[in-house]
C-alpha cells in the first residue's frame, strides 16, 4: 500500500482558513496516522503510551477514538479539532519527536447519508470500544461504467445495509475520508468470525469493491504484551 506522509514542515503549516472551510459539516474530524519509524534503542511501547497521554492532553482537540494496528508501530486516531488554531499544537509535538504522519479528513457517515437522502441516526454507531479485537475497513466504490445516479444508489444501498447491520446489535462506527476518489468509507469495529462471513459476502459480490483490512486494538486497552486469540 502506497502511503502519502505528509510532511512535517507543510502539515505545520497547514492554514487556518482550510482547516476552517464552511464545508457543511457540524465538527471538523480527521483521522491521523502516525507511524514510529525504526530507530536504535527506542522504547516503542513508552513511546505509543507518550503520544496517547501528550493527545489527550492537547486542549480544543476531542480524541473520538484511538488505536494501534496490531504488529506494527502505527497508531490510528480519530479527532475533532475543536479550534483549528490547536491543530500547530499536535503537529509540532509530532515533528518535534521525529514522528512520519499522515492525516486524512472525514465526514461522519451520518451527515453524509443525509445528502444521499438517507437518514441514519446518529445513535446507531458505537462512540467507543470495549473488545480489543477489532478491524479498520477501508472500502473503496469504484465508479466503472455506472452513471451518477447508479453510483449513487450502490452507496445508498450500502449505506442502509450497513444501518441494518447497525440495529442488529453489532458495533460499528463509519466515516467518508474526504478528498477521496473514488468515494472511500471507513469502518472500524469488532470482529468476529459471522463478521467475516459477512464482509466475503457483501465486499466479494457483483458489485466487486475493493477493501483494505487492518487488525486493530483499542489503544486504551495496550500494554505492549502479546493478546491471545
Amino acid at each position: 500500500m502506497l502511503l502519502f506522509v505528509a510532511g512535517l514542515i507543510s502539515m505545520s503549516c497547514v492554514t487556518l482558513s482550510v482547516l476552517s472551510a464552511n464545508d457543511g459539516r457540524d465538527a471538523l474530524l480527521y483521522k491521523v496516522d502516525i507511524f514510529l519509524p525504526p530507530k536504535e534503542g527506542r522504547d516503542e511501547i513508552a513511546d505509543i503510551l507518550h503520544i496517547q497521554e501528550t493527545v489527550k492532553d492537547l486542549s480544543d482537540i476531542d480524541v473520538l477514538f484511538s488505536f494501534k494496528e496490531l504488529g506494527n508501530p502505527r497508531i490510528i486516531l480519530v479527532l475533532d479539532v475543536e479550534k483549528a488554531c490547536r491543530w500547530p499544537k499536535l503537529t509540532g509535538f509530532l515533528s518535534s519527536k521525529g514522528y512520519e504522519y499522515r492525516v486524512t479528513s472525514l465526514y461522519h457517515v451520518s451527515d453524509f447519508a443525509q445528502e444521499l437522502g438517507v437518514n441514519l441516526s446518529s445513535d446507531l454507531w458505537a462512540t467507543s470500544f470495549e473488545n480489543h479485537r477489532l478491524v479498520m475497513d477501508r472500502v473503496v466504490f469504484p465508479e466503472k461504467d455506472l452513471s451518477t445516479l447508479e453510483y449513487n444508489e450502490m452507496l445508498k444501498w450500502t449505506l442502509e445495509r450497513d444501518a441494518a447491520i447497525a440495529r442488529t446489535g453489532q458495533q460499528m462506527t463509519v466515516f467518508r475520508a474526504l478528498g477521496e476518489y473514488p468515494l472511500e468509507l471507513i469502518y472500524f469495529g469488532p470482529v468476529t468470525q459471522h463478521r467475516i462471513e459477512e464482509y466475503e459476502e457483501y465486499l466479494h459480490g457483483p458489485r466487486d469493491f475493493e477493501n483494505v483490512l487492518t487488525r486493530i486494538e483499542n489503544l486504551d486497552h495496550y500494554t505492549g504484551q502479546c493478546q491471545g486469540d
